[in-house]
């Protein structure tokens, strides 16, 4: 369980907002991983489904994730500042 949950951006909601990928490609990823995961039981990342699709390249996929790792730190900064220094 969580102790926090984080409002990160979703990678979909990032490349659309970056005009690197379409909304109707996001919907079509996320089509493919629900079909993979119900027909071979197992997961696929939606990065890697855009990549294969060629809507984004490898490079494109990991600057994404690093934006939203470096979110998730900062909101688990916040939290702990605000831990420690409230009132």
């Amino acid at each position: 369980m969580a102790l926090f949950k984080s409002n990160r951006p979703k990678l979909g909601e990032i490349l659309v907002k970056k005009g690197l990928a379409t909304k109707a490609d996001i919907d079509d990823a996320l089509r493919i991983q629900k079909e993979v995961l119900e027909t071979k039981n197992t997961h696929k990342e939606i990065g890697i489904i855009l990549c294969e699709k060629g809507i984004i390249n490898k490079e494109v996929l990991t600057g994404v994730l690093e934006e939203q790792k470096r979110f998730n730190e900062f909101i688990l900064k916040g939290l702990i500042y605000s831990m420690f220094h409230s009132r």
